[in-house]
């Protein structure tokens, strides 16, 4: 009844527009008070014991540094090095938006940033060589979620700060399946390339490659540092952000473009991201205490076990449960609400929880390509200027694949368990 009650006080809240933080953290409150029998100086514990944590100090230096790297010039750099290697390929500009992404999420770790720095100057530049405005946002949308999937990534450093998963190993375990993602988005592109209205490219030469990947090489040497120092023992993944602000500082210095008044600028732009991300946990926190102590984890997996006996439909419905809830609750905030739900459900059922934390991850990011609100694909639509309904057609096939590759890791768990046992992750 209290559980009812509360998700009920968390929809009314959510449609009269309250942030989803406030959301949670009212209908919490609220239904404590109506309840009566847990002391109120119970959830100013819970909020702040729920932020006490060593790892999730990650969250501002990783937001910090991409920053840094990102107003340093690096994306055009990256841009530059991706035509080189793919934009000779059958869908030209297209591949390279891809590409592209994949080597900006060793930068960003976040979907939302990559739409808007890649997508500010792929989109233009596909419009201007003739693509179709439509297919540049939904190319650019569906390959920014692989931003928080290829490490590192902001979504594996809360769910590891929440589960207490070991956020390198999560890291490791997102690079096969990022690449296997962005693999099947630019076989899509190539077979759609009439279709997208991409012209044809020259390979470039050998020594343009070189130049370019000059330019590029430090933004890729950013996430080699990262996991390379947090799998080799030399610092925590906490301690990996610092790493990487130093990095990103020293970069920005050396390409001139760093002085003391943009760097606070973008200093105070990351605590305030941070901070919006930290309301929301300490909020979901009293939301998902509530939640476990009412003992709904445990009622909903007797339910499932009473529908089915196996592991693999139980992932299925799972899936299409966060796929459903990533469509209308932004990515960040859908995680930490159902991770607390999910985990015990996970472990009931004796999935591996590194594999189960990178499908969980997937269909979440799934969701939010997902219309009616689809967040990465109307910021597209803003940089492009196009009718957010116009991208509905060329989002299907796009959905479609992905829905494929996603199928593909749920049921092929070495993708995401085979670097990490390589590497000695597991020992």
């Amino acid at each position: 009844m209290i559980v009812a009650l509360m998700f009920g006080l968390f929809t009314a809240l959510l449609a009269f527009g309250v942030p989803i933080a406030f959301a949670m953290g009212l209908s919490a409150v609220a239904v404590l008070v109506i309840d009566g029998g847990v002391p109120l100086l119970v959830l100013p514990q819970r909020f702040f014991s729920s932020l006490d944590s060593f790892p999730l100090l990650a969250i501002p230096l990783y937001i910090f540094a991409g920053n840094l790297m990102n107003y340093g010039g690096i994306t055009s750099a990256i841009v530059g090095f991706s035509r080189s290697l793919v934009g000779h390929i059958r869908g030209g500009l297209g591949q390279v938006n891809i590409m592209t992404s994949v080597l900006f999420s060793g930068i960003s770790g976040s979907a939302s940033a990559d739409v808007a720095a890649v997508g500010g100057m792929m989109i233009p530049a596909m419009k201007k060589e003739g693509y179709k405005p439509e297919w540049a946002v939904v190319i650019t949308a569906a390959s920014a979620i692989l931003g928080p999937i290829i490490p590192p990534s902001l979504l594996m450093v809360i769910y590891g700060a929440m589960t207490g998963l070991s956020i390198g190993t999560l890291f490791l375990a997102g690079i096969v399946p990022g690449l296997f993602l962005a693999m099947i988005m630019m076989a899509l592109v190539y077979w759609k390339a009439d279709e997208i209205g991409a012209p044809r490219h020259l390979r470039a030469s050998l020594g343009e490659t070189g130049k370019v990947f000059l330019k590029a090489a430090p933004a890729m040497v950013m996430p080699v540092i990262i996991v390379g120092g947090i799998q080799s023992g030399l610092f925590t993944p906490t301690e990996a952000g610092i790493v990487a602000v130093a990095y990103g500082l020293g970069f920005g210095l050396l390409s001139h473009r760093l002085n003391v008044k943009n760097t606070y600028r973008f200093a105070l732009q990351s605590v305030v991201t941070s901070a919006s991300i930290l309301i929301i946990l300490g909020s979901a926190a009293l939301f998902s205490w509530i939640i476990a102590r009412e003992g709904v984890p445990a009622t909903l997996a007797t339910w499932l076990s009473s529908i089915t006996s196996e592991p693999a439909i139980v992932l299925l419905l799972i899936v299409l449960v966060l796929i459903l809830v990533g469509m209308f609750i932004e990515t960040i905030s859908a995680l930490i609400l159902m991770v607390p739900i999910l985990t015990p459900i996970a472990q009931m059922f004796g999935f591996d929880m590194i594999h189960f934390s990178v499908v969980v991850i997937i269909a979440l990011l799934l969701g939010s390509l997902t219309p009616p609100v689809a967040l990465i694909v109307l910021l597209g639509c803003k940089i492009a200027e196009v009718d957010y309904m116009k991208t509905m057609r060329p989002l299907v096939p796009f959905f479609m694949v992905l829905v494929i590759g996603l199928l593909c890791i749920m049921y092929l768990p070495f993708l995401t368990l085979g670097l990490p046992g390589l590497l000695g992750a597991f020992d």
